[in-house]
């Protein structure tokens, strides 16, 4: 095939993966056209009921205090979910960046506490570290042909079992100046975790919508072996997705050990679900091809608020473990019915 046929090709397939994000179903049935047509609106339609219902719950709910605590503390699932949301455009899932958020917030804390390296400096091996995690997992998946389920499955210990190790378990505490700042300072009464946070979203959004990059990723996830066949180097973007969500971690562990103080292997314990809920509720297809980042956003929120509510209701930890998981399934529940009234629209 000639350079200008192989051209068009590819163009074509990528062209067909657009379409397949912007194509409505028919109306088969109200909810399904809706969850299937626009992406987001379940996350959406989640914090408006969560937010009436809590408004008149709780009198602590609708506070200033609260409601930029809320914020604050979605930073870092958000964060997360902007890198989950890569993965799983491509069809892969990444259940280790959780573990890699806790061994690059290690990372950092030994550097800049314990060994006393310049904090840029480990702030930037930090980032390194957890980008290095992301081609490992790239690597192993489109090199090696081993499942996106299982490699990260290994990871999601690997990784924050080296997390306690490098500390012998212990935690680190008293981050540098600048650590704090990044989880509790603000720039003209905005905290900087919700700066970082929208401001990330910014940047990932326009690479999904105007880099070869973004229209490479729904071409993937849309059909991985169309791609290749139309030329695309499938393993280095699969590669460049999971180097994203390495990235992604790295910057929800600055946020998260800045709030905390304190770093160590224990840190953001199952958050990689709230992560995948997050993107999923957010209209990401777990099949892959089909969403966008800011619906991850409204599903970070969403998670964020169900587990502040939660609190504010003084809620039983036990009962808040069973409800997030009902959450999880749910956001399954609902990807399948999206994904069964794309189908449906397609077969019409």
């Amino acid at each position: 095939m000639n350079n200008k046929k192989m051209h068009t090709f590819k163009e074509t397939v990528i062209e067909a993966s657009e379409k397949a994000q912007q194509k409505s179903p028919p109306f088969l049935v109200m909810f399904t056209e809706k969850l299937s047509h626009i992406q987001g609106v379940s996350a959406i339609m989640g914090i408006v009921v969560l937010f009436i219902v809590l408004s008149i719950l709780s009198p602590y709910f609708l506070t200033i205090g609260n409601l930029r605590n809320i914020l604050v503390q979605m930073a870092v699932v958000a964060l997360l979910g902007a890198g989950m949301t890569f993965v799983i455009l491509t069809s892969g899932i990444d259940l280790s960046i959780a573990a890699n958020l806790a061994l690059v917030g290690t990372t950092i804390g030994v550097l800049t506490v314990h060994v006393g390296v310049y904090p840029v400096l480990g702030i930037f091996i930090g980032l390194c570290v957890g980008s290095a995690v992301g081609v490992f997992n790239g690597v192993l998946v489109s090199k090696a042909g081993l499942p996106a389920l299982i490699v990260t499955l290994g990871g999601l210990t690997l990784w924050r079992g080296l997390a306690f190790q490098v500390t012998s378990g212990y935690d680190i505490s008293g981050m540098v100046p600048i650590i704090s700042f990044i989880g509790r300072g603000d720039i003209l009464k905005i905290p900087m975790p919700i700066i970082i946070m929208f401001v990330y979203y910014g940047i990932t959004s326009w690479v999904l919508k105007n880099t070869k990059l973004g229209r490479y990723v729904y071409a993937i996830g849309s059909n991985e072996e169309a791609a290749r066949r139309a030329g695309i180097n499938v393993s280095r973007y699969k590669i460049g997705v999971y180097i994203i969500g390495g990235f992604s971690a790295g910057l929800a562990a600055m946020v998260l050990i800045g709030r905390l103080d304190s770093s160590g292997g224990k840190i953001a314990t199952g958050w990689e679900l709230d992560a995948i809920a997050a993107v999923v509720l957010g209209g990401t297809s777990l099949l892959g091809g089909r969403g966008n980042i800011w619906g991850s956003l409204f599903g970070a929120l969403l998670m964020t608020m169900i587990r502040n509510g939660m609190n504010l209701l003084g809620i039983s930890p036990f009962i808040q473990m069973i409800t997030l998981g009902l959450v999880i399934i749910g956001a399954v529940w609902i990807d399948m019915i999206r994904v069964r009234g794309f189908k449906r629209s397609h077969r019409d």
